[in-house]
């Protein structure tokens, strides 16, 4: 049966976390049996799950980023001993300590933002509990780079590179209709712009084509809406946030920017 593993399972065990996941799915399913045998049998009484104790004698270690458990076999004597205790939640609690997984846009996530050079980077945060552009700008202004260098164990420079990355601009087309339900004409196109750099508290940023000034329709924390004319769409703009940083960014959906002067951070 073993030979049938893939090679990483079969030689490190399973993921710690998958392992749990089949645990409660097992237990999952012994709950909805129970529960439709009360149904259909109509019986009074019955029996439910409540806590699952289980003591693991087991091999762990680190493979990458992730805990694996591999199962002693007889004879394996120096295998730890892992104590699990299950007990049961409810919806409420659930959500109650819970993050809501939709927090933020697929196209502005923390792994998207950084990209494939910061993977061991974004890990390091992750480990922290940042998963988004949002928590990581949040906690930077709310602790300071310093803070998120010592906890996540990332190098000063890493750190840097990877806040610019992340607070560099993005655009994304706004896809607006007509009340006839028609779309509107590519002269009407408008372009949203992304940053946690833009402030509406602060001085709007100038966002410029080739010299001319882009129509600004209306800002917000963290974006800002723009009308460009037909002339300017798809052409690379240049943000001015007036505080000594610039970055560039094409006015066309999914666009992302980049830093002109280095001081994204």
């Amino acid at each position: 049966m073993s030979a049938m593993l893939p090679p990483l399972m079969r030689d490190n065990g399973m993921q710690f976390d998958l392992f749990i996941q089949a645990l409660t799915e097992q237990l999952d399913k012994a709950q909805a049996t129970m529960a439709l045998k009360a149904r259909v049998g109509k019986l009074p009484l019955t029996f439910a799950v409540k806590d699952v104790q289980l003591d693991l004698r087991a091999f762990v270690q680190f493979v990458e980023d992730d805990l694996f458990v591999r199962p002693a076999a007889p004879g394996e004597s120096e295998a730890s001993t892992i104590k699990l205790s299950l007990t049961t939640i409810t919806k409420s609690m659930i959500e109650e300590n819970s993050v809501g997984i939709s927090t933020e846009d697929p196209k502005f996530s923390l792994r998207e933002a950084l990209g494939d050079d910061f993977d061991e980077d974004r890990r390091r945060l992750e480990r922290i509990g940042v998963h988004t552009v949002k928590q990581l700008n949040e906690l930077r202004e709310s602790a300071g780079a310093d803070v998120i260098e010592r906890l996540a164990r990332l190098p000063v420079n890493r750190l840097q590179q990877a806040l610019m990355r992340a607070a560099a601009p993005r655009a994304s087309q706004v896809h607006n209709t007509h009340p006839s339900g028609t779309a509107r004409p590519h002269d009407d196109a408008q372009i949203r712009i992304h940053s946690p750099l833009l402030r509406v508290g602060g001085r709007l940023p100038l966002v410029q084509v080739a010299g001319e000034a882009v129509p600004v329709v209306e800002a917000g924390d963290g974006q800002v809406l723009l009308r460009p004319l037909a002339s300017q769409m798809g052409l690379d703009a240049k943000i001015d946030f007036g505080d000594g940083r610039v970055a560039q960014v094409a006015l066309c959906d999914g666009a992302r920017g980049r830093w002109l002067n280095g001081a994204g951070a």
